[in-house]
């Protein structure tokens, strides 16, 4: 994934360096800079949480062994918020325990002092993207989370009790109104939720709702399905 990072104006992209050592922050930010990447260095955990950071891109190249606190320890507090910014973990005294812990609470990477130059932009590329593309499955989500607040509650439950797997008789039967009124519902949030096909439908419903998706059977061959949803043998 191509990353389009201004290298005038507002960044849409930032790199966050939280290291002590200003010997090392200094030649971090030169050479981010020198190929077009914005940075902010930070020389405590402290400075670093009291910093505004844009809804943009970013990632963090975060130093273990700092005056006021352990990275490790700031990696986990920030999962702990849902602070998913990607972590590129560096060191000048790792081990195998520290590079493990860090590896299974999320680093991208973790680099030893001395840093290899291409070693650590080939990480904040890869974090930076990771970045792009979890920003954008979230976007999505919102989106499918917003049309789907559109529906009634009537609309809601008929919807997801058909991509659990129920036939339009099923539902009416369930919830005691007829079978037409059932496929009004279904019309309605097919039409509000912006779906393009039944199987979609279904896959943006399971999307808001996880029991819907530990639930949903899979679907038939999109050949099978009648412009309303239903299996064409399924009444």
């Amino acid at each position: 994934m191509a990353l389009n990072i201004q290298k005038s104006g507002a960044p849409s992209a930032i790199v966050y360096i939280v290291d002590d050592h200003a010997e090392v922050s200094d030649s971090l930010f030169r050479l981010l800079s020198s190929i077009g990447i914005y940075a902010e260095t930070f020389d405590s955990i402290t400075a670093f949480q009291a910093a505004t950071r844009p809804a943009v891109p970013s990632c963090l190249i975060l130093d273990l062994q700092l005056s006021d606190g352990d990275g490790l320890e700031l990696q986990a507090r920030l999962r702990e918020l849902g602070d998913h910014i990607p972590i590129v973990v560096v060191t000048g005294f790792g081990d195998i325990r520290q590079t493990v812990k860090a590896m299974k609470a999320g680093a991208i990477d973790f680099l030893e002092k001395p840093i290899s130059e291409q070693r650590l932009l080939d990480s904040v590329h890869r974090a930076l993207e990771s970045d792009v593309a979890r920003r954008a499955k979230e976007q999505e989500f919102e989106k499918v989370m917003e049309l789907y607040r559109s529906l009634t509650a009537r609309e809601q439950q008929v919807i997801e009790m058909i991509a659990s797997g129920c036939l339009n008789k099923e539902v009416a039967e369930q919830l005691g109104i007829s079978e037409v009124t059932v496929k009004a519902h279904r019309a309605s949030a097919y039409r509000k939720m912006q779906a393009r096909s039944f199987a979609q439908l279904v896959q943006m419903i399971m999307k808001v709702n996880p029991r819907v998706a530990a639930q949903s059977p899979q679907l038939p061959p999109s050949s099978q399905l009648r412009g309303d949803g239903e299996a064409n043998d399924g009444e």
